[in-house]
Order: C-alpha cells, then structure tokens, then sequence
C-alpha cells in the first residue's frame, strides 16, 4: 500500500517543477516571519510576488489536493511549533496605483479632492501609508493598523469603511470583484481592494 507521504512528496514535486526548485526554501522556521516570534517549519515555503504567481500556486494546490496556508506580514497569526506539514504561501505582492483622481481646476491649478488606488493585497499598511503621504493623499486613521492590507480588509472596519471593491478568488477559484458586505474570510482570497481616498487638507 503506498503511503500518504508518497502522495504528498509527488505533490510537492509537481509544484516545485512548475515554479522552479529556486524559489522554494524547504523546513522553512516560521518564527522568523512572524510578529510573535514562534512556530515550527514549513515542509514547503514560498513567496509570491505577483498575483499571477498567488493565483497560480494556490490553484495547484487546491487541484492537487496539497494542504496550503497563505499569510501576509505575520503580525496576526500564532503558528504551533509543530509547523505545517505542507506549503506555506507568503503574499508579498507589491503594486499600488492610482487609478483615478477628482478635483476641479482653479486659477491656481488643478486641486485633487479624491483619488482612487488600487492596492495588491501584501502591502503592508505602512508602504500604504507612505504611497498616499506621496500622492498627498489623507493617510490620518491608517498609522497604527499593522499588517498588511489583505489580512486587515477582513478585521479593520475603518480600512472596510474607505474600501470601494475587492478583488478575490473564491473556493472555486473563480475571479471577482464583490463589495466589503459580500467579503468572507472561509470563502475569499483576497487579491487586491480598490479605495477612494480624500486628498490633505
């Protein structure tokens, strides 16, 4: 009878060669990405920077029936010191842009009011906040949120309050964009959030 590491050494295997043995680290401690400080090693561990590469390895997994579990930053989450005995996903996905503004032009110029950004679910809170402080957007009620913007969209009321829509992947791994009132941490993935911010005063 084949055992149930075989399954899981077969599994891995197929992932690893689809992403390449070099962005894998193996027994990985997760104390080290953790606010916390403790917890055991990963069997698998890897980093996503893009949101092709979250989907991708997230969908490998579900067809392949491999346990996963996906973080952001670590600063919410307590990992038993027996680890995981499967892949270990940290989000670190990274873009932010503006995707439109509103103002209204004055003899000194155009004066922005409002923008609206779109921030990749792995940036942390404090990369947000430093992006908006650029664009001379309002970034008073963010500062002591720490995390990053995936994990705190499902927890932060005052990050829900500003949000437009959300990008998930579902347990279907069907793409979507819902509103804050749809969200649901045992259904959704979430992927990037679309927010009206209003300029500084």
């Amino acid at each position: 009878m084949t055992s149930l590491s075989f399954y899981m050494d077969n599994k891995s295997k197929l992932i690893i060669d689809s992403f390449g043995k070099d962005r894998f680290k193996f027994n990985e401690p997760l104390k080290d990405y953790t606010a916390f400080g403790v917890g055991g090693s990963a069997r698998l561990f890897f980093i996503a920077f893009t949101e092709r590469e979250l989907v991708s390895i997230i969908n490998m997994c579900r067809q392949l029936k491999l346990p996963y579990f996906l973080f952001g930053t670590g600063s919410k989450i307590m990992i038993s010191d027996l680890g995981f005995n499967g892949l270990v996903i940290k989000n670190r996905t990274k873009n932010i842009q503006t995707v439109s503004v509103k103002g209204k032009v004055t003899k000194f110029g155009i004066g922005v009011e409002e923008a609206v950004v779109e921030v990749e679910s792995g940036v942390s809170i404090k990369r947000w906040i430093e992006y908006l402080d650029s664009q001379g957007l309002e970034t008073l009620g963010f500062e002591n949120i720490p995390g990053s913007i995936g994990g705190n969209l499902f927890l932060n009321r005052f990050l829900q309050n500003h949000t437009k829509s959300i990008k998930v992947l579902d347990l279907k791994s069907k793409l979507e964009r819902i509103n804050v009132s749809a969200l649901s941490l045992k259904r959704h993935i979430i992927l990037s959030a679309v927010f009206r911010i209003k300029a500084k005063k």
